[in-house]
């Protein structure tokens, strides 16, 4: 509700309620009886029969409906709170009867008469109206109704008894704040009795002297000191009087003062040191000081700490942690240093190029947790299950409710079928149900906050400590505002999939900017394969590339080949430097590797990385999909490097926007375990990428379940939001440390099948070397300037299958283009391209041999 429609709302209760304060208090019944002698109501005969209508039915009890709304205009002034108004109402309405049947017990005198008169209510024997006569009509001067019901069945007593009791009920129901009221006044009055033992007795047997004005006047002593270097040298001068507690009060004043120095300087806290609570009170048996008021040290020569006053509003738990040593704060992890001795060396990005964190609402969420708290509660009551929501934690999406259930007998399965009930009632989509809670007796309940918060990668960059992470990677915040980040190292390859515009591209280049803003070229190299050719060709020229961001699909083809061709050289020069891992390798120092090497006769130049530094490689596939349509042997060389790839360091990550079965298949799940699922069309895709439904239901914009590696329970999270200008000043900032290093093997097409490592492990990546007829299909290709299967099948009569594996491998090696529906495929290459890769390979022909001639001279 707004302020103009709160203004309004609180004017209309109290102009009601002034209306029905002043018709009651110029009511007379001769105004309605038409003996007239009495005046006239303030609001003529309308004010005359409301008012006529109240107090006949209540009495004097009439005057608590003006209260009543009073309150209630007040309340929605203030905003407050006004949860279960219905138990409120039921209150207020068992208020009535019991204040009526108060009213009419008390006992009546002359000084009431003028109101029994003026309001005609002799019939009822007391001001309770006919409802307090019904039930606690009494014997008197004034009975004409008989008895009340509860006066003649439990006498006056009794039924006193029996009002007060239901009048506590209706007002614990009521819930208006006599509770805390009645605690904060019972502990004020505690503390006053208290007050007058904190005051120190004079010692026994002292008088004091009479007054000698000759005498001379002594000089004031200073007030005490409880300075630590002062306690700890009067302790030093006089150990024979001290209490026994002494080291004890020392030890705690010390860390009190250590507590009160961390909190008054640390940012943006204020909030007191509560005192001690358990300093032993001074009595008079202990001779060894005095003191005159609380916190102070008494002025003598013998030190003892005076006691301090219990402040009133503070709670036990409070006192336990004020004595109870102050926890360390935990250390901030520091990024690593980004300069270098070196004036040329490379230096990282700073934090400084990323935006600030938004200044985040100071509104309170309470009362929406209250709100979906009771609506949740109130849907499961619907369908007979009993729940109770015990915890509610925000994060900057999502809020989770942790709710116990009730019946211990009830199936947790029940409970995962009110989604769709919870989003109806809610009025929002995007509502997940985790039943249980890992390592939890809860069940928790995901519910879109209405006032989301941006997660920005400033503040979770700064929490990375990268001495920790080989390669860092920053994914977003949990449903309960815990930064997920991760080591892409550890992971180790990542499957991102989602529909489109749901936060895939975001995702993926916030783990690239991550990347480069903690290691140097030297450290990691990327390949970038972008079949959509606009998502990655921002980070051309930077250098962290082993090649520019490849769009042709047959150089992605060859790109992932020499990736595995690289993946078996990096084993290799593990197997004979005797490590496991890259980071083993990278930690030789350069006499440990040629003593390893001599005792196999070798030396660094004879291993495949030439004894240096095996950079991280980092390949990332930005729809993959796309990339299975046009040639699917790309599989076999993605599965290859998901196998085994991970101890040489080398990683993959795949980005999809079409999760099905025969995109994302067994194989890669079973090499990929880290995988990331932003919203997907149905449950079918989403079962696909987690092996679980709900992926399905998730709010877009971010929302994405993250499935760790060696878990089956997907976590939920918001993506972290990374705008352009940010990513262009970390690639401009690259781009200004120094140009890429292309390695030209990655970009040739065909060059690691041409040389015998096909991506599948097998020989048929070089049986076309001594295939005579492949070499006559090639001839037939370019002499009549057709391909495609059916024509080599009639050309070389051959089989279909055979037929379209040459067509497959004249795609590889990048003379033929992709297929565009029902058109031929382009021949992309000439003949005497063709030549040159056979000689390139070795293959030797006799001159005459009219296969190798130019078909096209031997045509004319």
């Amino acid at each position: 509700m707004g302020r103009p429609a709160r203004v309004v709302v609180a004017g209309i209760l109290l102009a009601l309620a002034a209306f029905l304060v002043l018709a009651f208090a110029t009511y007379a019944h001769s105004q309605v009886a038409g003996t007239g002698g009495e005046g006239r109501n303030l609001f003529g005969g309308l004010g005359a029969w409301i008012a006529l209508g109240f107090i006949q039915m209540w009495g004097l009890v009439a005057f608590y409906v003006p209260a009543l709304l009073i309150g209630y205009a007040i309340a929605v002034w203030r905003e407050a709170d006004l949860d279960n108004l219905g138990r409120r109402l039921t209150g207020a309405a068992l208020l009535v009867p019991a204040l009526s049947g108060l009213i009419h017990l008390l006992p009546l005198n002359r000084a009431l008469d003028w109101l029994l008169i003026r309001w005609d209510h002799f019939q009822f024997g007391g001001l309770g109206g006919s409802l307090g006569g019904f039930l606690c009509a009494h014997a008197g001067p004034y009975d004409r109704a008989g008895t009340g019901v509860l006066v003649e069945h439990l006498g006056p007593w009794g039924a006193a008894g029996v009002l007060l009791c239901v009048g506590a009920a209706a007002l614990l129901l009521m819930n208006i704040g006599l509770r805390s009221f009645a605690r904060r006044t019972w502990m004020a009055v505690q503390t006053w009795k208290q007050a007058p033992a904190l005051e120190m007795p004079e010692r026994p047997g002292r008088v004091k002297p009479a007054f000698d004005p000759n005498a001379k006047q002594q000089p004031l002593k200073g007030r005490a000191t409880t300075a630590i270097h002062e306690v700890t040298k009067r302790i030093a001068q006089d150990e024979s009087t001290l209490p026994p507690d002494a080291e004890e009060l020392l030890g705690k004043i010390r860390l009190q003062k250590q507590a009160l120095a961390r909190r008054t300087t640390g940012p943006g806290t204020s909030e007191p040191i509560a005192p001690f609570q358990d300093t032993p009170a001074l009595t008079a048996s202990n001779n060894t000081a005095t003191a005159k008021a609380p916190g102070t040290m008494p002025a003598v020569s013998t030190p003892v700490v005076a006691p301090v006053a219990e402040p009133i509003n503070q709670s036990e738990d409070e006192v336990a942690q004020s004595n109870a040593e102050p926890a360390k704060p935990k250390k901030k992890p520091k990024p690593r240093e980004r300069t270098s001795d070196d004036p040329n060396a490379y230096v990282l990005p700073p934090v400084d190029l990323l935006d600030d964190l938004p200044e985040k609402r100071s509104a309170e969420h309470d009362a929406e947790k209250n709100q979906i708290s009771r609506a949740i509660e109130e849907v499961f009551s619907h369908f007979d299950v009993g729940v109770q929501v015990v915890n509610a934690t925000r994060g900057p999406v999502v809020t989770q409710y942790e709710i116990r259930l009730l019946d211990q007998s009830m199936r947790v399965q029940k409970v995962e079928g009110f989604e769709k009930d919870l989003a109806m009632k809610l009025g929002t989509e995007g509502i997940r149900i985790v039943a249980p809670l890992p390592n939890k007796t809860t069940i928790g309940i995901e519910v879109p906050n209405r006032v989301k918060e941006a997660v920005v990668m400033r503040d979770l960059v700064e929490e990375i400590d990268p001495g920790t992470m080989a390669l860092p990677i920053v994914l977003g915040r949990d449903v309960v505002g815990k930064p997920m980040l991760g080591d892409l190292a550890k992971m180790p390859h990542l499957l991102v999939a989602g529909a489109t515009g749901m936060g895939k591209s975001v995702c993926m280049n916030a783990m690239i900017c991550s990347i480069l803003l903690f290691k140097r070229p030297e450290e990691v190299k990327f390949i970038m394969i972008d079949p959509k050719m606009v998502e990655l060709a921002g980070y051309e020229d930077i250098p962290h590339l082993l090649a520019p961001p490849i769009t042709e699909m047959t150089k992605a083809h060859a790109a992932l080949e020499w990736a595995c061709r690289t993946m078996d050289e990096r084993y290799e020069a593990l197997r004979q430097t005797g490590v496991r891992d890259i980071k083993a390798y990278n930690d030789l120092t350069e006499d440990e590797m040629r003593f390893r090497l001599a005792k196999r006769e070798l030396k660094p130049e004879d291993i495949p990385t030439g004894g240096e530094k095996m950079p991280y490689i980092v390949v990332l596939v930005d729809e993959y999909a796309d990339l299975m349509m046009v040639n699917k042997e790309v599989e076999k060389s993605i599965v290859r490097l998901a196998a085994k790839s991970r101890a040489c360091g080398i990683h993959v990550i795949l980005t999809t926007q079409r999760p099905s079965a025969d995109v994302v298949t067994g194989l890669i799940k079973s090499n990929l375990p880290s995988r990331i699922c932003f919203r997907v069309v149905d449950k079918n895709n989403s079962r696909v990428v987690l092996d679980v439904s709900g992926a399905e239901n998730l709010l877009g914009k971010g929302d994405l379940l993250f499935l760790q590696p060696g878990t089956s329970a997907p976590i939920r999270g918001q993506g972290v939001w990374l705008k352009d200008s940010e990513i262009n000043a970390i690639i401009e900032h690259a781009k200004s440390q120094g140009r890429p290093t292309y390695n030209e093997d990655v970009q040739k097409v065909g060059a690691v099948q041409m040389e015998g490592g096909g991506g599948s492990g097998s020989s048929k990546g070089s049986e076309w070397l001594s295939d005579r007829q492949f070499h006559e299909a090639v001839q037939s290709m370019y002499r009549h300037n057709r391909s495609g299967a059916d024509f080599f099948r009639r050309k070389l009569n051959i089989g279909y299958n055979k037929a379209t594996a040459y067509v497959e491998q004249l795609e590889d090696l990048g003379f033929l283009g992709p297929q565009k529906g029902t058109s031929p495929r382009e021949i992309i290459r000439t003949w005497d391209e063709w030549i040159e890769q056979l000689k390139g390979n070795g293959v030797t022909w006799d001159e005459e041999d009219d296969l190798y001639h130019n078909p096209l001279e031997i045509r004319q």
